[in-house]
């Protein structure tokens, strides 16, 4: 029987044997990054979520995965667009499901969880593959995954909050990576890192280090801008940072807070779109 067939025949209600639920297990972390989207996102994702999540799985189990898909985080990190980008991103969203379970009931030592959380910044920080759907294989979204990989281990109570500046840091870096595609995001990426800072605001990071990371932004954008002139390279990227500060304005507006960070976002999108404007008139 193929994986495929036997993830479609599992019976959840039924208690699987511990021997066969590890072979099981193996076997979706031997596929876990598959190129056929029914197996890899519907199957092997849905069913690893569903053992975690639903205390499915045994103390080791969850550590076992936790290691593979550690392991796999980094295949091909050096490969600008492989196959190897669905291995890393789908084990970026299962080592989150486990963070986001240790958070319920904790199972991992915090050795474990503090390493997790260091490769967690620097697979968003390494990562160059940044497509989103890939026609026929279906989504490698590595920097929304990553995204959400970061924000299960800013949430985590293990985070340290000395590494929130790293955090910052990975998320301006991800609004200006370069691809072989030379587009800009169009597929919510910049709302999953939006999910990050947010995440690190509920950690009580100050709110210069916010602005100074929106002055940051804005600045790099600037300095790209000279650097190039209204390059096809300079527009891509002024779109994530437009969409990501717009993004960005309207949750704080959402939630009735940071006036003053609000005001200056304002100020930054009419400074761009007046610009713009006046390019085209």
């Amino acid at each position: 029987m193929t994986l495929k067939a036997e993830l479609k025949e599992i019976d959840y209600d039924i208690n699987l044997k511990q021997k066969d639920l590890n072979v099981l297990i193996d076997k979706m972390l031997d596929n876990i990054g598959s190129i056929d989207p029914e197996l890899r996102d519907t199957l092997i994702f849905n069913t690893f979520g569903k053992l975690i999540m639903e205390d499915s799985l045994t103390d080791k189990q969850m550590k076992h995965i936790l290691e593979v898909c550690l392991d796999k985080l980094f295949l091909g990190i050096e490969e600008n667009e492989s196959n190897l980008v669905f291995t890393r991103s789908f084990s970026a969203l299962v080592i989150g499901i486990i963070l986001h379970k240790d958070r319920q009931k904790v199972f991992l030592q915090e050795a474990i969880i503090i390493k997790t959380i260091k490769k967690s910044i620097a697979y968003l920080n390494l990562e160059k593959d940044i497509r989103g759907y890939v026609e026929g294989k279906g989504w490698a979204h590595s920097i929304a995954h990553g995204a959400d990989l970061l924000t299960e281990a800013v949430k985590h109570p293990c985070f340290d909050r000395r590494l929130s500046f790293e955090c910052l840091e990975t998320i301006k870096r991800c609004l200006f990576k370069e691809s072989i595609a030379k587009a800009p995001y169009v597929d919510d990426e910049e709302e999953r890192l939006l999910f990050v800072l947010e995440a690190l605001i509920d950690k009580g990071i100050k709110e210069e280090d916010i602005a100074c990371l929106v002055l940051n932004i804005t600045g790099d954008l600037q300095e790209l801008k000279t650097r190039e002139g209204y390059s096809l390279n300079f527009f891509w990227k002024k779109t994530n940072v437009i969409n990501f500060l717009r993004g960005f304005y309207f949750r704080l507006l959402y939630k009735n807070t940071y006036p003053k960070i609000r005001s200056n976002i304002a100020a930054i999108l009419e400074q761009w779109h007046d610009e713009v404007y006046n390019l085209n008139k």
